[in-house]
């Protein structure tokens, strides 16, 4: 073979091992760890809130974001708002509550657990999309941890939620109305069996009439179980919106003038 034709043959080999090189796919990066069934996130986004961690006595651990007052006078004490989120992860109260205007207007403690994909609030009969470890047990706990930590008025402390928080908010009532000086479900729902558990607490309801999530009756059922109770619940069936009624209950600021008014009574 010539010198010519060797460098022929080597220069064909070349251009060939280098498409073979340039053919070769990509590296593919290592798959994600999967995420735990339990994992959470922050329920609300901002820079006012501090994470921690809390430990049941039965072992069970719960994540909860805590909103503090911008400023603590010595010897007085707060309000504090319990936050539950929706399915989603979010809670809208919570954001609210930590924009500067709120915050000098209601200065309080926020209080906004957290829950994964495989737990709930609490567990309501007949609705079948709510399933998991019903961690309202824990929260309550958590929450007397707190109260115990800081300046909290036990007078005013509050409850309120979003979809599978407007039904922990109900399942928070007939838990423990003891606890509660008001409340303010958000397109909720409960058993109207618990009604009168619950009759004694200041409750403001809303719902959109057009919501396909969870049907509005869920609330008006309450509504009368607790009027035929002997309660005076407060009711806004909110015409033309959806799932979403959060949105414009947490957007009044009447609601917040109303909830923030509220004090526990003798019961």
């Amino acid at each position: 073979m010539s010198t010519f034709t060797r460098w022929m043959v080597g220069l064909v080999l070349c251009a060939v091992g280098g498409s073979a090189a340039l053919a070769q796919p990509p590296a593919q990066p290592p798959a994600a760890a999967p995420r735990e069934a339990n994992a959470v996130r922050p329920p609300v986004q901002s820079r006012h809130y501090s994470r921690h961690t809390f430990t049941a006595d039965d072992g069970r651990k719960l994540d909860y974001w805590l909103m503090t007052p911008a400023t603590i006078e010595p010897g007085k004490k707060y309000p504090l708002v319990l936050a539950l989120h929706g399915r989603g992860g979010n809670t809208t109260a919570a954001a609210v509550l930590a924009s500067d205007a709120m915050r000098s207007e209601y200065p309080c403690f926020v209080l906004a657990p957290a829950v994964g994909r495989e737990q709930v609030w609490a567990l309501p009969t007949d609705f079948a999309r709510l399933r998991g470890e019903a961690m309202l047990p824990v929260v309550l706990a958590a929450l007397a941890q707190v109260q115990q930590q800081h300046p909290i008025d036990a007078d005013r402390i509050y409850v309120t939620g979003q979809s599978m928080g407007g039904f922990g908010t109900f399942g928070a009532l007939a838990a423990s109305p003891e606890t509660f000086a008001a409340a303010i479900p958000i397109c909720g729902g409960w058993r109207p069996d618990d009604a009168a558990k619950m009759k004694d607490v200041p409750i403001w309801i809303f719902h959109g009439d057009a919501d396909r999530t969870v049907p509005v009756e869920r609330s008006r059922v309450m509504v009368e179980a607790l009027k035929a109770a002997g309660g005076q619940p407060k009711y806004s069936e909110l015409k033309g919106v959806a799932h979403a009624s959060w949105g414009p209950a947490y957007n009044d600021p009447a609601t917040w003038k109303w909830l923030f008014s509220q004090r526990r009574q003798p019961r």
